[in-house]
């Protein structure tokens, strides 16, 4: 189990979402971000993902509560200040209370968010009911799956649910609301939930990218 502090830096981006065990790619460029990746390489790597709301103003509530912490797993400094960051999805958290740290970034006390592990005799049936779901969706695309054939065979549950939730063409509200799925059994069932609708959309020939309600 990944222990968590609980006084956290937060970097709030509209348009990313990030789960346990994922990899994603930040550019880092804005002065306060560049403060903020700094005293997290001298201090402990992690970085606190959050989905900015809509018109983000820096308020308390402008984030979605509910985030995942990342650790910097690579890091490049270019010539002109800016940086490129790769982070690994640590462990979910839950903002408790933002914090009048004299910083230009934003700090949190956070709560973490541990799941209990998907029980064995789930693993199989599940892996092929997801697997179905998938093969069903990126058939009615018109899309390939056999790049997913190494990540079914060789990944924990857990750990597919998680790289779909990623990577599968959602909208970013949807993507928050796996994130916010208090157990992995929850967020299996509403992501083949979300791709039975999407897969439906698809065969009927409507957008399946078209905006949620947020």
């Amino acid at each position: 189990m990944i222990a968590l502090p609980q006084t956290l830096r937060i970097f709030p981006l509209a348009e990313l979402v990030l789960f346990p065990e994922v990899l994603i790619p930040l550019h880092i460029f804005e002065q306060r971000y560049r403060k903020l990746l700094a005293d997290a390489l001298a201090d402990d790597h992690l970085i606190g993902m959050v989905l900015a709301r809509a018109g983000e103003d820096e308020r308390p509530d402008d984030v979605y509560p509910t985030g995942c912490a990342g650790r910097i797993v690579r890091h490049e400094s270019l010539e002109d200040g800016r940086s490129l960051v790769v982070l690994r999805g640590t462990v979910r958290f839950r903002i408790r209370r933002e914090l009048p740290y004299d910083v230009p970034y934003r700090v949190v006390e956070a709560q973490a968010l541990y799941e209990a592990p998907v029980p064995a005799e789930h693993m199989r049936p599940w892996r092929s009911e997801l697997r179905r779901c998938v093969d069903a969706y990126m058939g009615a695309l018109g899309g390939e799956t056999e790049s997913l054939d190494e990540i079914f065979a060789k990944q924990e549950l857990e750990r597919i649910v998680n790289y779909l939730c990623a990577s599968l063409p959602l909208h970013v509200v949807e993507r928050q609301s796996l994130l916010e799925c208090s157990t992995a059994e929850q967020r299996f069932r509403r992501l083949c939930d979300i791709i039975a609708f999407k897969t439906a959309e698809a065969k009927l020939g409507l957008d399946s990218s078209r905006q949620a309600d947020s």
